[in-house]
């Protein structure tokens, strides 16, 4: 670690106690089976802490980084201090506990495990989420068993008490995230037959549901439920607008509203822009969805990199790792007709958005040609255009292709 490299870890530490203490000192809210609420400022100064750790290879692999970190008067954490304190209620604590344990390894799976669950109990789903992107970004490439891993984690505890809520939640929650849903249904039914007022039971039970195609009907009653029993939760309204985003049978206008409610109730995420973006594409709104795309990609992207014009007839390949964003420029006559696609034989998502002459977004792209973004576009005007593309919530590391017709 270098000296640069131990004086950030220390200042991002500092910040992310001032903030937890600043949390402990608000109101708690109390929502049904969860406890009290935390600010996302925690989890967003641990993402960048994190994400820091990681840009620097010796970090992340060299026995020093922990030395470091340690000597920055970080204090010492364990997984089992911290699932005490999931055990005890204690989510907050508990996710001070995780949060430390990422800082010391940002690739090893459990301080994501744990800090997942503590959010999870919380009724946090969006900071789940973005706390699986970062195992997706910097865990899997390191660890490819790390689904298994965990996988494996929750079974062992459902062994010894098979009916234990926390368990239930977090094994459900991974086969979610994995796209493993009848997997993820089952075990929500065995969790709603145990607690069957759990809001949390419901919202993934329904949005399994519908991802999956089956039992569409019963999935979107799952998520009326749940939105009757936590009406005001952003993260709920979420779930249910990812739910109808990326579901067997796309709601536009529905994904609009929730996606909507969440962000003006301040659930501001890369994933709640990606599902307004598509549904305004799906609603034939282009502007719209452009500037929606564009967002996304400003908030995934921690290095932006330009590359020499893409010309007709060529494409070039890049290499994106997590938080890395390609500006391509674009020359074009007005009335020409542009067609780019993307591919990977390293991942399977990318979004893209073509930025006008004047920086505005002109034209944004999310699932053109299954997840890979791509454009069929009519130039209205010359000039040089910026193409920005990159992986979906920029959590990928291998090769892309894109191409221009």
């Amino acid at each position: 670690m270098t000296p640069d490299h131990e004086a950030f870890v220390r200042a991002s530490w500092a910040e992310v106690e001032a903030r937890a203490e600043a949390i402990a000192a608000k109101p708690a809210l109390t929502t049904p089976d969860w406890g009290t609420t935390m600010s996302r400022n925690l989890i967003a100064a641990a993402v960048v802490m994190t994400a820091f750790a990681c840009g620097d290879p010796g970090a992340v692999t060299s026995p020093a980084a922990s030395d470091a970190v340690a000597s920055a008067s970080v204090a010492p954490c364990t997984a089992a201090q911290g699932q005490q304190h999931i055990d005890a209620g204690q989510y907050k604590q508990a996710i001070r506990e995780f949060t430390c344990l990422i800082a010391l390894d940002p690739t090893a799976v459990e301080g994501y495990r744990g800090r997942i669950e503590a959010e999870l109990m919380l009724g946090r789903f969006s900071d789940a989420v973005l706390d699986y992107v970062q195992v997706m970004a910097f865990v899997v490439p390191v660890h490819p068993d790390a689904e298994q891993t965990i996988l494996a984690g929750y079974d062992a505890r459902l062994d010894v008490t098979p009916d234990a809520i926390l368990a239930l939640m977090g094994k459900s929650f991974a086969h979610w995230w994995f796209f493993d849903y009848p997997a993820a249904m089952h075990v929500l039914d065995h969790l709603l037959a145990v607690q069957p007022n759990d809001a949390y039971g419901h919202l993934f039970r329904g949005s399994s549901r519908l991802l999956q195609g089956t039992k569409r009907a019963a999935g979107a009653a799952d998520l009326e439920h749940a939105i009757a029993l936590l009406p005001a939760s952003p993260d709920v309204r979420f779930i249910v607008a990812d739910a109808y985003t990326y579901g067997s049978e796309p709601n536009a206008q529905r994904a609009l509203m929730e996606a909507t409610f969440a962000l003006e109730d301040g659930l501001d995420t890369p994933r709640i822009r990606a599902i307004l973006g598509g549904a305004y594409l799906a609603l034939g709104d282009a502007a719209a969805a452009a500037a929606q795309i564009k967002i996304h990609i400003d908030l995934v992207t921690t290095e932006l990199v330009g590359t020499s014009p893409l010309t007709p007839g060529s494409s070039t390949s890049l290499g994106l790792v997590p938080g890395r964003t390609y500006d391509i420029p674009i020359a074009v006559q007005a009335g020409e007709a542009v067609s780019i696609t993307t591919s990977s034989q390293d991942f399977t998502d990318t979004i893209l958005v073509l930025l006008a002459p004047d920086g505005t977004a002109d034209v944004g792209s999310d699932d053109y040609k299954e997840y890979f973004a791509g454009l069929a576009w009519v130039a209205p005007a010359g000039g040089t255009y910026r193409l920005r593309v990159t992986s979906f919530e920029g959590a990928s590391t291998g090769q892309l292709l894109v191409v221009r017709k």
